[in-house]
């Protein structure tokens, strides 16, 4: 495989939970204003009506978008991370181009999990998920696998393509590097025992986490073809 621009079109079609290349208003504005009734009152507490009404649009224009307010949660959780999967698309396999590709995924990751919105969404995926099971996982299914499975990607064509790095498990070395940026500080924010990390420390973590990454992945010795 040749050194080149990672390429999007091997993930989920645009359809695929929603997310497309051609900005809809009125989905747009469907989507705006059930985040803004979701952080605001929950999601138990707020209906499809109350979202027609605040976006506004009609019952059958919503209903031609969003089967279900699952469905519509769902879509709220990718829009969230629609701007991480932005950064996976533009980062360029170039030699030797590791350290700054790894480092804007994982800034792009900690920008994404440690923003107030971001928070408030996640805090009521666990408080509902005793009530609505499945919503969670819906959300995992079409918000957070997909983060998951296009770093894979990527780490996968990282292996491949630049010859100082060596990672036989990209989906594990996937969970590890995104795992260390979360760590306990997303945790404390969640329960709010500690404020939202600013970008002096978000820039910290993601220093430390991708240093760290590299020093166990370095290639030791000559690549060795199979």
């Amino acid at each position: 495989m040749s050194m080149k621009e990672y390429d999007p079109s091997r993930t989920p079609t645009d359809r695929v939970s929603g997310m497309s290349t051609v900005s809809n208003p009125k989905r747009q504005a469907i989507l705006a204003a059930a985040k803004r009734l979701f952080l605001a009152q929950g999601y138990s507490a707020v209906s499809m009506e109350a979202i027609a009404e605040a976006a506004p649009v009609s019952k059958p224009t919503l209903y031609n978008h969003f089967q279900g307010k699952q469905e519509l949660f769902a879509a709220v959780i990718e829009c969230q991370c629609q701007a991480f999967f932005d950064t996976l698309g533009s980062a360029r396999m170039i030699p030797c181009s590791a350290e700054p590709n790894l480092r804007q995924i994982a800034m792009s990751f900690a920008d994404l999990i440690y923003s107030s919105e971001s928070l408030g969404l996640l805090r009521l995926i666990i408080a509902e998920h005793l009530s609505f099971p499945e919503l969670s996982q819906q959300v995992h299914r079409r918000g957070i696998q997909p983060v998951f499975d296009r770093l894979t990607r990527f780490l996968v064509e990282l292996h491949e393509d630049d010859e100082s790095i060596q990672i036989p498990d990209q989906e594990r070395a996937a969970k590890l590097l995104l795992g260390m940026i979360q760590g306990n500080d997303l945790m404390h924010c969640l329960m709010g025992l500690r404020p939202l990390p600013d970008a002096t420390e978000k820039a910290t973590m993601v220093d430390s986490a991708v240093n760290l990454f590299l020093r166990g992945h370095r290639r030791i010795g000559p690549k060795v073809e199979l």
